[in-house]
């Protein structure tokens, strides 16, 4: 089945920040024994289709729970994605105590069975579920599916949920098929982003999740935040401590959290602090840093253009020649024969 990513998400990191800047405006398991949870339909549900042998995506379930108890990195991404293809029947959403997301890659219609009552939904490409937190849930199929299902750290959300004064415990609003563009255009950068093997590092993955977690609490949260108003931008002073942090570790893997420490601030007000004063995002100042640093090593003519990406804090030849193209206009190879 073909996906059915969007163009936009085809234009890669150039577009991302038009929808971080609107951002920052202003497990699954089968086989048998398992034992049904109290008072939990989902759960009693799963337990009698597995005495019966009904038909529950083992293979989507396998891929899941793999990638849901995948072992974490150190340090670890604040966010992560996987592709599922499932088929038509039932598919287990069990409980986990994380945020996650559903891309639909294609179209598909499946029914639920809440606490009143069983119901139905179609959703179209490009629709996003946002699951319940901690309760489990199966979803009767009646097509097969292609899904992009997006796992984001409690830490992501708590850091905007402390900054806009709300209950770190306080829940988000679960929808089983919502449109809504914003959540739509980051998972798919995010998709296209592992597909190519996580090329821009965990600075990006960093800036993907914090826009995430900003656009949930404001949209979804259960009782509406009190977001703070900021006014202008950094302080000179902090800004210069910044750039400097910046400077010294453009070749190694910066984090969003560790920069935003720098001057006190949480990863979300850094990001809106950071672009009144810069007129970027703290990820795009950061490859024009690299893309000026590489420009310098290339005037060392002996200097392969492979060592000049690894220097600068690209991933490869390939991802700087990628950036630098898009940032100058010309390739890196034009750009020294002009030298």
């Amino acid at each position: 089945m073909r996906s059915c990513l969007s163009p936009w998400a085809g234009s890669r990191i150039g577009n991302i920040t038009q929808v971080l800047a609107s951002v920052f405006k202003g497990e699954f398991f089968e086989g048998p024994g398992i034992e049904p949870e109290p008072g939990n339909p989902a759960s009693d549900l799963v337990c009698r289709q597995e005495s019966l042998g009904v038909g529950m995506n083992q293979d989507a379930n396998r891929k899941l729970q793999a990638f849901f108890e995948k072992p974490v990195t150190t340090p670890p991404p604040l966010v992560d994605v996987e592709e599922l293809s499932a088929l038509k029947g039932e598919l287990l959403v069990p409980a986990i105590n994380r945020v996650n997301l559903a891309l639909a890659l294609s179209g598909y219609s499946f029914s639920w069975r809440d606490s009143l009552a069983v119901r139905s939904k179609d959703a179209s490409a490009g629709t996003v579920a946002l699951c319940e937190f901690n309760q489990a849930r199966c979803f009767k199929l009646q097509n097969p599916v292609e899904l992009a299902v997006v796992l984001l750290r409690n830490e992501a959300l708590e850091q905007v949920r402390e900054e806009n004064r709300r209950d770190l415990g306080a829940e988000l609003e679960a929808h089983p098929a919502i449109d809504d563009l914003t959540l739509r255009h980051l998972t798919e950068v995010l998709l296209r982003e592992k597909r190519d093997g996580f090329p821009n590092g965990l600075f990006f993955l960093d800036g993907i999740a914090t826009a995430v977690a900003s656009h949930l609490v404001r949209r979804y949260s259960i009782a509406p935040p009190v977001e703070k108003t900021y006014k202008g931008g950094m302080a000179p002073s902090a800004l210069r401590r910044c750039v400097e942090y910046i400077e010294a570790r453009l070749d190694g893997d910066l984090r969003l959290d560790e920069l935003a420490q720098v001057v006190g601030l949480s990863a979300s007000h850094f990001v809106r602090s950071f672009r009144r004063s810069t007129g970027k995002t703290p990820y795009q100042f950061l490859l024009h840093r690299r893309v000026a640093r590489a420009q310098m090593a290339m005037r060392d003519r002996r200097a392969l253009l492979a060592e000049v990406a690894l220097v600068s804090g690209f991933a490869d030849q390939h991802h700087l020649a990628r950036v630098f193209r898009r940032i100058t206009g010309v390739t890196p190879s034009t750009y020294r024969r002009s030298l």
